[in-house]
């Protein structure tokens, strides 16, 4: 074998281990993300859209303004408006949601599917539940995930050009 083609096979290996690297880990996450968008369009609340903002953890107000119970109202008004004094359980998420949902009330050690581990803003997600301060599932994608579907999306316009 001459040099050439030695260099060759050496650039189309180092080339293909970086896209085992690169795209390898994130094929699980954003086949589990796929996965969660299909269940969660068949429950009783569903959405999806982007995160503005996280309010984390909520906790108890002190001291507590007058006459009024112990509550959460200053760190996360929303979730205390929904589950009232439940609500150091739970992490409050600002969204942007398709179909106008303003706030998710996720449990503090909830599993999120799709590879994403926190919810942070700007990221993408999927919920469905029985409402929003019930949530079942919430789905927020790695950044492995965004970028497999980065991948497929550039593959699919690929397509579309050639038919």
């Amino acid at each position: 074998m001459t040099k050439i083609k030695k260099i060759f096979y050496a650039a189309v290996f180092s080339l293909f281990l970086f896209f085992v690297y690169y795209f390898g880990w994130g094929i699980f996450d954003y086949l589990d993300f796929r996965q969660t968008a299909k269940s969660v369009a068949i429950l009783p609340w569903d959405d999806g859209g982007r995160i503005t903002m996280v309010r984390e953890p909520c906790v108890l107000d002190t001291p507590p303004p007058p006459a009024t119970p112990i509550l959460c109202g200053l760190s996360c008004p929303l979730v205390t408006f929904a589950v009232g004094g439940a609500c150091i359980g739970y992490i409050e998420i600002i969204t942007a949601g398709q179909k106008g949902t303003p706030f998710i009330a996720a449990p503090i050690s909830f599993v999120y599917k799709g590879g994403g581990t926190h919810p942070a803003p700007g990221m993408s997600f999927l919920a469905g539940g029985s409402s929003n301060a019930m949530p079942w599932v919430i789905g927020i994608p790695s950044m492995a995930a965004s970028r497999t579907q980065k991948l497929v999306d550039a593959a699919n316009y690929m397509i579309a050009l050639f038919k």
